[in-house]
């Protein structure tokens, strides 16, 4: 299984084509922030966000958007509060914020914010 936390040090990047975000490792979501969105349920009745968890990656189906690259701004990133698979959930601790940033040639940069960024907890 791919940790967030190691392809944090590897400087691991992800990928997007169309409406599909791809991470390279495997997690829990809590949180998807994106334009004026707050996403925090990840049930299959959700008719914003779709997660589908691989072996060693997971996607992010945007539902509402055929192309994220052309509808998403490129200033702005989506932000991701996440917790690693085999870590207690209900520790604040363990909770890591992620922000994605829309690259040409496909690819998403995946960083932690400094102080200055502000994620929504």
């Amino acid at each position: 299984m791919s940790k967030v936390k190691l392809a944090l040090e590897q400087k691991k990047n992800g990928m997007y084509y169309n409406n599909r975000v791809i991470l390279p490792f495997k997690c829990e979501f809590l949180k998807i922030i994106f334009e004026n969105k707050i996403i925090t349920d990840f049930s299959s009745n959700n008719h914003n966000v779709e997660i589908i968890e691989h072996d060693y990656f997971t996607d992010i189906y945007f539902k509402n958007y055929k192309d994220i690259q052309n509808e998403f701004s490129k200033y702005e990133p989506i932000k991701l509060i996440v917790c690693e698979k085999d870590e207690n959930i209900f520790d604040f601790n363990n909770h890591i914020k992620l922000l994605l940033y829309i690259e040409d040639e496909h690819m998403i940069k995946i960083e932690t914010p400094d102080e200055n960024q502000i994620i929504i907890d």
